[in-house]
């Protein structure tokens, strides 16, 4: 079966000043219909890049120099602005992790859920409306109150609960959602994850979810990639690779989260390197309790390992701890 969305040889530039540098060089993934696919890592390890990169959705000072985008076969790349935006905003929704600074402040955001109908459907300015407040109620917001609301006056959750209404209005096959639950509390994460993940599962929808939360991780998604400094490290069903990680970071990952780990914690040493900084060698080897001279120098590729796809020299001989 051909996926719903593919993401091949990505690469993704980051300018500082007047350097620029590739720092996401050639990352491959797929989401299949129906399936969560989650991208998982720490802050700042290029999870948000990959996959807003993948729509070429970056902010300025980044921008996507190689790959190829398809969604049902069809290549973004080379689109001209309207068919792009037509199947992008059709078919394709969209939670940005800025629930409050993703919409226009001076704008209702009622008005604002409606516009990809309004620039891609025929549908009537009532018709639009109609849409919007039954979006609202899906999502368990105050139909009337919402739509008339701007966006200084509602809450981070409500804020993110109107964008998944906005996101879904078109009946896209796929979201991707981009750390959807940063800034709520406890309760109302939940809340807003078991809806989306509701939702989803209610229209047959992909997700490709990025996220650093591995509870939520375990909660809804099918496969797992796993980001460290701008590549994919270890890639497998969810139960696979928490069961039997077969990369030290994604270990250390695991034996990190409370709740998740028994016993004593096992926190990574160290931290995160600025993506900027690309290493010669494999990026997570300054850390790695594993790690061999092989490692500083040559940066391991993706391969098959067991049930996992790893980047990791030494994946075959290692027995690395998991939970579950």
């Amino acid at each position: 079966m051909t996926p719903l969305f593919t993401v091949s040889g990505l690469r993704i530039a980051i300018r500082r000043d007047l350097d620029e540098r590739v720092v996401v060089d050639g990352v491959d993934l797929e989401v299949g219909a129906g399936e969560t696919l989650a991208l998982v890592g720490e802050s700042a390890s290029g999870k948000s890049l990959i996959a807003l990169g993948s729509l070429d959705l970056l902010s300025p000072g980044a921008r996507v120099v190689g790959g190829t985008t398809l969604f049902e076969g069809t290549a973004l790349q080379g689109l001209a602005g309207d068919d792009w935006r037509r199947l992008v905003g059709m078919g394709i929704g969209v939670l940005f992790q800025d629930a409050i600074g993703a919409w226009d402040p001076l704008d209702i955001m009622g008005a604002q859920s409606g516009e990809v109908l309004d620039e891609h459907t025929e549908l009537t300015d009532e018709e639009i409306q109609s849409r919007v407040l039954e979006a609202l109620g899906e999502v368990g917001l105050s139909k009337r109150r919402h739509f008339l609301a701007f966006s200084h006056e509602v809450s981070r959750g409500q804020a993110q609960r109107m964008m998944l209404a906005a996101a879904l209005l078109a009946a896209p096959r796929l979201l991707i959602a981009d750390e959807p639950l940063s800034g709520l509390d406890i309760t109302v994460a939940r809340a807003v994850l078991d809806l989306i993940d509701d939702l989803r599962a209610k229209r047959g929808m992909g997700m490709l979810l990025v996220t650093h939360d591995l509870a939520i991780v375990a909660a809804v998604a099918d496969r797992v990639a796993v980001v460290y400094s701008g590549m994919i490290v270890e890639q497998a069903p969810v139960g696979v690779l928490y069961r039997r990680p077969r990369h030290p970071y994604m270990s250390g990952l695991l034996g990190s989260v409370p709740g998740l780990v028994r016993g004593r914690l096992r926190p990574i040493r160290g931290e995160a390197p600025d993506i900027f900084e690309v290493a010669a060698g494999c990026p997570f080897a300054p850390r790695c309790d594993h790690v061999v001279e092989r490692c500083r120098t040559e940066r391991p590729a993706l391969r098959v390992v067991g049930e996992s796809m790893v980047a990791c020299h030494r994946a075959e001989e290692l027995e690395l701890a998991g939970v579950g």
